[in-house]
């Protein structure tokens, strides 16, 4: 698979390193949705352990939109969130939470 020879810091790795600054913490919960659904995709394509182009292939799609939906440029619909969950082989689940 494409990627996997690459040396660097992985969004997962990235996120939980980023996550013990208080500041960092705080900004990432209060990030809007698309920026959560966006990390969310990303995560998961890391550890289908799918590059971009991969699952732009697998959906049909350029990697230049699995780049914008990643980096929440990209507003997604429920469906398209759907159709991703599934070319990773997982599944999509949402929920609303009370505050």
């Amino acid at each position: 698979m494409k990627g996997q020879g690459r040396r660097g810091t992985t969004l997962k790795k990235y996120l939980a390193d980023e996550l013990k600054d208080p500041e960092f913490r705080r900004h990432y919960e209060e990030a809007d949705i698309e920026l959560k659904v966006a990390l969310e995709v990303a995560k998961a394509r890391e550890a289908a352990r799918m590059t971009q182009g991969e699952l732009a292939k697998a959906l049909k799609t350029k990697q230049q939109t699995i780049s914008r939906i990643e980096n929440g440029a990209q507003n997604v619909t429920i469906e398209t969130l759907d159709r991703i969950a599934r070319a990773l082989k997982g599944s999509l689940q949402v929920r609303i939470v009370a505050a």
